[in-house]
């Protein structure tokens, strides 16, 4: 009698199908308006500049420059922009709202995906492997982000473990096409929109490298020289990207080294070691308000509790034991580089390794941390699996564990005010970014105690379930199942004590929109109830938030309110409203009345100075400081003399009528502007100077060629001879053009490379047919 066929199960390609058609469908039938995260952190930034371009790329035009945040600053310069991000093309077909889900659904999906074909390429149980792809995708540095409206940082972590894997590949085989596949992806990680993972990433690839070929000497050279290749071709690849960035660094508070005390913000707290634990320790993103040092996503590193049994496991299992050794290795190499101004090797790095003096948030490297980490889970999870030899006292010593944090957390629950030195500690540090002082009082204190305590309590009791598991696993193996099954339970609880959503209309508010509708114009506010939030508002905002602001204006604003010019960056506090931020055209300032929700004072500014004037008088002027100087006596009118860095050519002449000028707005990139004048003068244009905009002689002007100089420091002049003028201001970066040639040739060398292996491939399979 015919034995009936086996049915061959579905393999993982079918099931990351189905979980992504799952994701598209939850995604479609939530509200249009919908966010699935806060606005209250990076959501409004984001969802402005992902609008601002899908926008643009409808009507036909390619953006280039930003001119709604920081008074205007370069847009595919600042990698945030995420212009040239292939999936980004969600946001040219789909509502804002959607496409934003959308994007942090199926990031988070291919995040978790990649862990998973990394750790089966290494040899574990699919079912081992699945559990350390939920275990990174739902931990505490890549799930927060999704709250917190990070759709950047999560496109560029996504394409992480998929290029560590290709990495191992080159190491261990044919190099060509994991070569290939890894470059592909840092590629992508930068064009993602968060340079900073890009960055952080590429030194864990090669610390990777190196701690890898500890097991394995004999391909030291080979490993350091693969990293050092996929990484040049990849930036070969987003040279689009790179190149702009570059030359747009040049001009920003990044140019060569940030202040150190900027340096070392962000980095991890040490005592947020508890949160492994512990993750509402110091609070939740709701409903209990996070009140610890950094931000929550930037110091969480939960990857449940039976997680963290799981990973140590790992080490006490006789199978896998030498994998897992190598993983713990880069995780505490990597912790200690998190730890940043904690320990002394910041201030090293800052000192004497490039790149990492113009960087922050060494807490980053808490990520490339965790993808280890759960490679490391993985390991203990197919121990358990295939094996479930480990040593006998590793169950008994996870018990102890849980009790000894059982009882702390309990004593804690029961006497809340043992927290209150930590409370104080954490409340007077530089980085302390929790609830606004009105909310620290005796009453937080004590439900911030009560809290720590519960969630404390409540890891030790798991830690004990997971260790009496164990236990019992030595003597009847599928006790084992029970810690794997507690995994996904712990990161759903997990991820549902953290979710949270916003609707479209939270990203502006409805007031201030309808007070700008009815007031059209080419004037600049200062908006304190968004950060940059200029584009959804409908005006050019006076600040931001992001680190692509231009060195002249950052400087010129911390000389507007008293501080150091020497010292400025993204972060400054508005204290005064001077007159002389006219220049810049301001007219309104949005500041939130502090009792009332929603209700906002406005201060008006009655002279903001026209987008483009004709001014005859000047004076050159010795640099930066001689200028603000001169800007700082009560007798200077930006209106009547213009402050330049070297002498116009023509002259104009002092005293002289201007005559009369027309500016047309063809989009963001390009003005058109018509004049006339009787002698020669300066075309003052009140917005800001970059060395890459460009003024374009047309047929029916006099003058064959313009020249654009820095007026006032921060604005632009154009020296005009007398008559007849038609020109076209453009922003035109040549690292724009070169960039997309580079990138042009080696994507087509790359799928070159692409089609010769398939056909390789294809002729050997045949000849051995």
């Amino acid at each position: 009698m015919a034995q009936p066929k086996s049915r061959k199960l579905p393999g993982p390609w079918f099931w990351a199908l189905v979980s992504v058609v799952a994701v598209i469908v939850v995604v479609m039938l939530l509200p249009e308006d919908l966010f699935i995260s806060s606005f209250n952190w990076d959501l409004p930034e984001f969802a402005s500049w992902r609008s601002y371009a899908a926008d643009s790329i409808r009507a036909g035009h390619f953006p280039l420059w930003n001119a709604y945040a920081y008074a205007g600053e370069p847009f595919l310069g600042d990698y945030i922009s995420a212009e040239l991000y292939p999936p980004n093309l969600l946001f040219l077909i789909l509502p804002l709202a959607r496409a934003f889900n959308l994007s942090l659904l199926l990031h988070g999906l291919l995040l978790g995906w990649g862990v998973r074909y990394w750790a089966v390429r290494r040899g574990y149980h699919p079912t081992a492997a699945a559990l350390a792809g939920l275990a990174a995708a739902l931990s505490g540095p890549v799930f927060m982000r999704l709250p917190a409206g990070q759709v950047g940082n999560l496109c560029a972590m996504a394409w992480a473990p998929w290029m560590f894997c290709a990495l191992e590949e080159a190491w261990r085989g044919p190099v060509l096409k994991p070569v290939l596949l890894a470059a592909a992806c840092v590629c992508l990680q930068i064009l993602g929109g968060h340079p900073q993972y890009a960055f952080f990433v590429a030194i864990a690839a090669g610390l990777h490298a190196i701690v890898y070929t500890v097991r394995e000497p004999a391909l030291r050279q080979r490993a350091l020289g693969v990293v050092l290749g996929v990484y040049v071709l990849g930036a070969l690849l987003a040279a689009a990207q790179i190149l702009p960035g570059i030359a747009a660094t040049a001009e920003s508070v990044r140019q060569g080294k940030v202040d150190y005390d900027f340096a070392r913000l962000a980095s991890f707290p040490p005592e947020n070691l508890l949160t492994l634990l512990a993750p509402g320790f110091f609070g939740q993103m709701t409903p209990d308000v996070y009140w610890g040092r950094v931000y929550l996503w930037e110091s969480c590193l939960f990857v449940g509790v039976s997680g963290l049994v799981l990973a140590f496991l790992a080490l006490v299992g006789r199978e896998g034991r030498r994998w897992a050794g190598l993983d713990w290795t880069m995780v505490v190499v990597l912790f200690l580089l998190a730890l940043g101004d904690h320990t002394p090797l910041q201030h090293i790095l800052y000192d004497y390794v490039p790149g990492f003096g113009q960087v922050r948030c060494f807490a980053k490297f808490i990520f490339p941390a965790i993808l280890f980490l759960s490679l490391a889970i993985a390991a203990g999870a197919d121990t358990l699996i295939r094996h479930c030899s480990f040593g006998k006292w590793f169950g008994p010593g996870v018990v102890a564990a849980g009790v000894f944090a059982g009882g702390l957390g309990l004593s804690l629950w029961q006497n809340p005010a043992h927290l209150n030195r930590l409370l104080e500690f954490v409340q007077e540090n530089l980085e302390y970014r929790g609830p606004a002082p009105q909310l620290l009082c005796p009453l937080f204190n004590n439900h911030a105690g009560i809290q720590a305590g519960q969630t404390l309590a409540t890891g030790g009791l798991l830690l004990v379930i997971a260790g009496a598991a164990l236990v019992l696993a030595r003597f009847w193996p599928r006790w084992g199942w029970l810690v794997l099954a507690m995994l996904p339970l712990e990161l759903i609880a997990f991820a549902r004590g953290n979710f949270l959503t916003a609707r479209t209309g939270d990203l502006s508010v409805a007031s201030l929109h309808d007070y700008v509708a009815v007031r059209p114009g080419h004037y600049r506010t200062l908006n304190g109830a968004w950060t940059d939030g200029g584009y959804l508002l409908g005006c050019s905002d006076l600040w931001g938030d992001n680190a692509n602001v231009l060195k002249r204006y950052a400087e010129f604003i911390a000389f507007t309110q008293g501080d150091d010019p020497d010292h400025a960056g993204q972060y400054i506090r508005f204290n005064d409203i001077p007159g002389i931020l006219s220049l810049v055209r301001f007219q309104y300032a949005f500041l939130p009345a502090s009792a009332v929700a929603d209700q906002y004072t406005i201060i008006t500014n009655p002279g903001p100075m026209p987008r483009a004037l004709l001014v005859p008088g000047y004076e050159v002027l010795p640099g930066r400081d001689a200028i603000f100087n001169a800007m700082a006596q009560e007798d200077f009118n930006a209106s009547q003399k213009v402050l330049l860095e070297s002498e116009p050519t023509p002259r104009p002449l002092p005293g002289a009528a201007p005559g009369t000028v027309t500016v047309t707005e063809v989009n963001s990139d390009l003005l058109s502007i018509e004049a006339d004048t009787p002698t020669p003068t300066l075309l003052l244009i009140t917005d800001l100077y970059s060395k890459d905009w460009q003024a374009l002689a047309l047929p029916d002007s006099v003058q064959q060629h313009y020249e654009i100089l820095p007026a006032d420091y921060i604005v632009r002049a154009i020296p005009l001879s007398a008559g007849h003028h038609h020109l076209e201001v453009a922003y035109a970066p040549p690292s724009f053009r070169w960039g997309l040639i580079i990138s042009g040739f080696t994507w087509a060398g790359w799928l070159g490379a692409l089609v010769w292996l398939r056909r390789r491939s294809s002729f050997t399979a045949s000849e051995m047919i």
